[in-house]
């Protein structure tokens, strides 16, 4: 699995979930965790919308 070329959504996730682990370690704020879940709920929505429209 490691030597599989990921497509770039898959790359993208991949780093919010190493971005998101950083944060919940250094204990971050919650407004900060909210926000980061804002942004990946919009861009899952983006992502989701262009396949439609494809």
């Amino acid at each position: 699995m490691a030597h599989e070329k990921l497509s770039p959504r898959q790359k993208m996730i991949g780093m919010m979930y190493l971005v998101l682990t950083a944060m919940l370690a250094l204990n971050v704020s919650k407004e900060a965790v909210e926000a980061f879940k804002k942004v990946d709920k919009g861009l899952t929505l983006t992502v989701a919308n262009y396949a439609i429209k494809k």
